[in-house]
């Protein structure tokens, strides 16, 4: 086989295997299949079945068969069927074409038909229109969260974390990676391409947010059912349907899934943001982190006050610029439970005017301690002294 340059790649072509709909084929078949024209083997260099299982083909260093007279520039992907392709197969597909064109970005997508002069219909359906829907500049996580990076590369360094739900503009693509911002708060920074999908429009009765640190999302409504993800406080979801004790709720796959109906809410009320930072005391400390599974400091009252209705920036500096605009400085010995504590690169916030809540590293945790000691020792640590900030109420 000859090998194929990464460089050389134009077209990115979609296929059908135009066999029955209801004939469940896999990669084996297809390569028994091209074995039997006389090729070398399976011609695509993926498959993708009745189920969404993405099966590899060729490699994508060697020169596919799959488009006579541009096999030489071009990838080739085949859908199991002929004509009504399942919701699982096209998910999959968006995710394989969002992972090659941001390592291929001078590569666009086509149907075979499009790729070159023939009388086939394949892969019977307009696959350049039909990207072009859904390649749309918002996406939306795959799973609970994904992580932003600051450049694109497996080695750098966490940004921040993207919750289920939020919706992210693309800005560019690059090796694997799309530059995103985020809508919740303008954050930038770099996403893998696979870890996100186009904002589906779906019906749904209401949006509202995880009010509970974590949940599960279930196959069924049933505790005993297979878990489909987890997702963290402030995760965004579109409820279909509502019964007594669970919620239906929308899947980026065009499917379902099932979460306790106490496990979100529309927003707490303002004064209650505290207690939503209350119930994340052990969370593990992340530097970047916005997660259950680990979180830094503002990222602590940014989805503390975001349970609560109230929108603010995701770095502490600005937070406490925003703070300040809508609140009064107030003195370390006159706190009161809901103030906010700044230091340079530090937040904290009062659970009362003895004790204070912070995601820090000295804990490795998200931790409750005594003002007056913490005081002197992030005073040292941070090299400032604190300031203090009362929210007001509009």
């Amino acid at each position: 086989m000859q090998p194929l340059q990464p460089d050389a790649i134009k077209m990115l072509v979609v296929h059908c295997s135009d066999t029955p709909d209801d004939e469940a084929l896999r990669a084996m078949d297809i390569q028994r299949m091209h074995l039997g024209f006389g090729w070398d083997g399976i011609g695509y260099h993926y498959v993708i079945g009745r189920d969404g299982r993405c099966e590899p083909g060729r490699p994508e260093y060697w020169r596919g068969a799959h488009v006579k007279s541009i096999n030489d520039q071009s990838l080739g992907v085949c859908l199991i069927g002929r004509s009504h392709f399942t919701t699982d197969q096209m998910y999959q597909l968006e995710l394989l074409l969002r992972d090659w064109t941001a390592r291929y970005p001078h590569a666009r997508v086509v149907g075979h038909r499009d790729a070159t002069d023939t009388d086939k219909t394949c892969p019977n359906f307009d696959a350049v229109a039909w990207w072009q829907t859904r390649n749309s500049t918002r996406v939306t996580p795959v799973t609970g969260s994904a992580a932003m990076l600051a450049q694109p590369d497996d080695k750098s360094d966490l940004e921040t974390e993207i919750l289920f739900g939020e919706a992210l503009e693309v800005l560019d693509q690059r090796n694997g990676y799309i530059k995103v911002r985020l809508a919740t708060d303008s954050y930038e920074g770099w996403v893998q391409a696979t870890a996100v999908t186009s904002v589906a429009s779906r019906k749904v009765q209401d949006y509202c947010l995880i009010a509970a640190p974590s949940v599960i999302v279930y196959a069924a409504p049933d505790v005993k059912s297979h878990c489909l993800m987890k997702l963290s406080l402030g995760a965004k979801i579109g409820i279909e349907d509502r019964q007594s004790e669970w919620v239906t709720i929308a899947l980026p796959n065009g499917g379902t899934g099932h979460l306790p109906a106490n496990a979100c809410a529309k927003a707490l009320p303002t004064d209650d943001f505290v207690s939503v930072a209350e119930k994340l005391v052990g969370c593990a400390y992340l530097f970047g982190g916005r997660t259950h599974e680990g979180l830094d400091c503002s990222a602590l009252l940014q989805l503390s006050l975001q349970a609560a209705g109230i929108a603010c920036p995701r770095n502490s500096g600005d937070q406490q610029i925003w703070a300040a605009e809508r609140g009064i400085t107030v003195d370390t010995t006159k706190l009161q439970r809901g103030d906010l504590l700044f230091w340079p690169g530090h937040v904290a916030i009062c659970q009362s005017a003895e004790r204070m809540l912070h995601a820090n590293a000295h804990h490795h945790a998200v931790a409750s301690e005594g003002i007056v000691p913490a005081l002197r020792r992030l005073a040292d640590v941070t090299g400032g002294v604190a300031t203090t900030i009362r929210l007001l109420s509009d």
